[in-house]
């Protein structure tokens, strides 16, 4: 995605967490992402984009949900202490502020693919 932005002129993009400051910090440590990052345990980010909550079935149930956490054991990473049911999701906002594009996560694994984000970014570019 690093490389997209920067063929679109570094459109800027950020990531909002609802973890606490010093917890999205040491996430930041750990994986380096170079995008600006900001805390919103209110979660008032959350509910104007409107993602919701998953159910503990949708989440927990899910075998892939398992299969990325035994990942992440592997590498030495740690249960998450985080609200595991707070469903997340993209958007995207042209440079008068109005949101253009709002992908709204079904579960934990559900993101959309860089592709078809860099495609909107794409149709912002050609307005």
């Amino acid at each position: 995605m690093r490389d997209h932005l920067r063929r679109l002129g570094e459109p800027a993009v950020a990531v909002i967490s609802f973890a606490e400051p010093q917890v999205l910090r040491g996430w930041e440590r750990h994986v380096h992402c170079g995008l600006p990052l900001y805390a919103d345990p209110a979660r008032a980010a959350y509910r104007a984009f409107g993602f919701g909550r998953g159910s503990f079935a949708r989440v927990w149930l899910d075998p892939r949900v398992w299969a990325r956490y035994a990942r992440l054991g592997l590498r030495g990473a740690r249960a998450p202490r985080q609200d595991t049911l707070q469903l997340g999701g993209d958007a995207v906002s042209d440079a008068e502020g109005i949101v253009r594009w709002v992908h709204h996560g079904r579960g934990p694994d559900d993101r959309p693919a860089v592709a078809q984000i860099a495609a909107v970014l794409d149709g912002l570019q050609d307005r």
